[in-house]
């Protein structure tokens, strides 16, 4: 484990104070902005590219194109946020990166959040996003984190046409939380608590519930996922599932790979200055070039 990493997940333990005691409250919805809203793409994006944005509803739906670009690869994008929080200022970082180690252009998909709306809209959203690209990409791969990585690995079991890669930044892989390893985990974990995740969840879910396998990759049949890159830090409570979904995926020849960083906080990835980080988004970059078509 690098110095850095070490250094940036105690001071995650500061910045992050106000994260881990809102979470920690069984009224964490309560806590929550009525009026939030998706960070926008910083200038520096408009800069090194070209962005894009449209609606879907009341939802911006931002598209990155690096000046630098592999011709024909399409990546959509997840963003976390425990089904209640949008996109955040931190968020554009991955997606920055994701474009430069991989010469997408990438659509950002920001989908209803509960508790005002619920899963069956959210997936309605996210899939007729995901046809639209599907329907003029040549190569099509999903990213996500967090929550956003729950949600892309079911899009990528449903979808009619498979993604041809699927890309996980500290997926949450069991929405019901049920792992007795987390408690253990959670004095290590310096943003995450359950309670208040549990209360995001249960709100969208709704009458569905969480033991819908629709929903919840911890009772998904993970036959036939694409290329998986799995990206787990030690320090984050959803550690423990990450390893029980590579083994089931690895059961059935599903083509998952789990790359741990032990010194790695939730969606460490997005501390881009770490050696961990940089190692996590070359392994993408070597993803995207080893799955290069031929030239004819």
């Amino acid at each position: 484990m690098s110095v850095s990493m070490t250094l940036t997940a105690g001071a995650m333990w500061v910045s992050a104070r106000s994260i881990r005691r809102a979470l920690a409250r069984d009224d964490y919805l309560d806590t929550l902005d009525p009026d939030r809203r998706p960070a926008e793409p910083p200038a520096r994006l408009r800069r090194s590219g070209r962005v894009v944005v449209s609606r879907e509803g009341d939802l911006p739906v931002y598209r990155y194109e690096p000046a630098a670009r592999t011709p024909g690869l399409e990546l959509m994008y997840l963003p976390g946020g425990g089904l209640v929080n949008p996109l955040v200022a931190e968020h554009w970082w991955i997606v920055e990166r994701l474009a430069r180690a991989t010469g997408a252009a990438i659509t950002v998909v920001c989908y209803p959040l509960a508790p005002e709306r619920g899963a069956d809209h959210t997936l309605a959203v996210i899939d007729a996003q995901y046809e639209r690209l599907a329907a003029r990409a040549s190569r099509l791969w999903v990213a996500g984190d967090s929550a956003g990585g729950a949600l892309a690995v079911g899009l990528a079991l449903r979808a009619s046409r498979r993604p041809d890669a699927l890309v996980l930044f500290s997926p949450w892989l069991d929405l019901g939380l049920e792992n007795p390893a987390i408690a253990r985990r959670a004095r290590r974990d310096p943003s995450l608590r359950v309670p208040g995740l549990r209360a995001g969840v249960a709100a969208w879910a709704g009458e569905r519930g969480l033991d819908d396998p629709a929903i919840d990759p911890a009772r998904m049949d993970p036959t036939g996922l694409p290329p998986t890159l799995l990206f787990q830090g030690g320090r984050d409570i959803f550690f423990d599932d990450a390893v029980a979904f590579t083994r089931r995926a690895d059961a059935v020849g599903a083509p998952v790979r789990l790359i741990t960083a032990p010194a790695g906080f939730h969606v460490y990835v997005g501390a881009f200055w770490t050696p961990e980080s940089r190692s996590a988004f070359a392994e993408v970059g070597a993803l995207a070039h080893a799955t290069q078509p031929a030239m004819t």
